[in-house]
C-alpha cells in the first residue's frame, strides 16, 4: 500500500511538472510570435520613413568662432578661457536672425564669458550652467521687438581654462 501511494504521488508530481513545461512552451511561442509581429510593424515604419512618408529634419547648427577671454580674477590670479561653441537651433528663422546679428551675439557672449571665474568652469556642472546662461542670454539678446530665437543646445567644441 505504501508503494502504491508513493507511485501515485510521483505521477501527480510528474503531471504537474509536465503541465508547467507545456505552459512555458506556449508562453515562449506566443512571445516569439508577438516579437515577430512587432518587428514587422517596425519594418513597415522604417519603410515609410525611407520613402519620405514620415518627415525627418536635419539638425541646424551654427558654429561660432572660438572665444579667448580673460576670466574674472580669483585666488590663482588672472586666468584665460579659450572656448569654441556651436549652437543647435530649432528652426531656420533662428539661424537667420543669429547670422544677421553675429557681432552683437559675439559681444554678448564675450561679456558673459569674461564675467566667469575659472573654478566654476572646470567642472561639468559649471559648464552646464554656462550653457544654460548662454541660451538665456542669446534668446533675449535682440530685445522684445525681434522674433524669439530658439536654441536647443549649446555644444562646447573646444574648452581650455588656463
Amino acid at each position: 500500500m505504501a508503494k502504491s501511494r508513493r507511485l501515485i504521488w510521483c505521477l501527480v508530481i510528474l503531471v504537474i511538472l509536465a503541465s508547467f513545461g507545456a505552459a512555458a512552451g506556449f508562453y515562449l511561442l506566443y512571445q516569439e510570435k508577438a516579437h515577430a509581429e512587432s518587428a514587422d510593424t517596425f519594418g513597415e515604419h522604417m519603410a515609410q520613413a525611407s520613402t519620405g512618408a514620415v518627415e525627418d529634419t536635419a539638425p541646424i547648427y551654427l558654429k561660432l568662432e572660438p572665444f579667448t577671454v580673460n576670466l574674472a580674477e580669483d585666488n590663482a590670479g588672472p586666468r584665460l578661457l579659450y572656448a569654441g561653441l556651436t549652437l543647435k537651433l530649432s528652426d531656420d528663422a533662428s539661424l537667420e536672425t543669429l547670422e544677421q546679428h553675429r557681432p552683437q551675439v559675439r559681444n554678448q557672449l564675450l561679456l558673459l564669458l569674461s564675467d566667469r571665474e575659472a573654478e566654476t568652469l572646470v567642472s561639468a556642472s559649471g559648464k552646464k550652467a554656462l550653457a544654460e546662461d548662454i541660451v538665456a542670454t542669446l534668446e533675449d539678446v535682440l530685445g522684445p521687438e525681434r522674433p524669439r530665437i530658439h536654441i536647443d543646445d549649446v555644444l562646447f567644441t573646444e574648452f581650455i581654462v588656463q
